[in-house]
């Protein structure tokens, strides 16, 4: 991977964390594919109508400003396909307080790095990790 797209691809992730965070549905959908797969707690999303639609509850009862800021961005990248994993603290929203993982799925479409799919995952009260 080189340099020029690992930036393409962090300032994809990042602009959408900003548009999440400014309320922006545009910008939020604007690099999504139309079939985006999202796996997130506990739904499963088939589609960019019904993603765009998971942002209603999202925004339905905001508690003041919106923080949506990923942490310890992780990307990999092939020729055509990406990902990008991270943490997620999300407050301000009808989703309350949370602190979440987050992997995200690229496809190269027509030369252009296009988000394919989304896994939203909650840590457990006790992490565990193998080495």
């Amino acid at each position: 991977m080189s340099n020029l797209e690992r930036q393409q691809i962090e300032k994809i992730v990042l602009d959408w964390a900003k548009a999440v965070g400014a309320g922006d549905r545009d910008s939020i959908l604007a690099h999504h594919a139309r079939d985006l797969l999202m796996f997130d707690f506990p739904n499963t999303i088939r589609g960019i109508e019904a993603y765009n639609k998971t942002w209603d509850f999202f925004f339905d009862k905001p508690k003041g400003p919106i923080t949506y800021a990923p942490t310890n961005l992780a990307i990999t990248a092939g020729q055509d396909v990406a990902f990008v994993t991270c943490e997620v603290h999300c407050y301000g929203t009808s989703a309350g307080p949370l602190d979440f993982r987050l992997t995200i799925g690229l496809e190269r479409q027509d030369g252009e790095w296009v988000i394919t799919h989304e896994h939203h995952s909650m840590p457990t009260t006790e992490e565990r990790f193998i080495e």
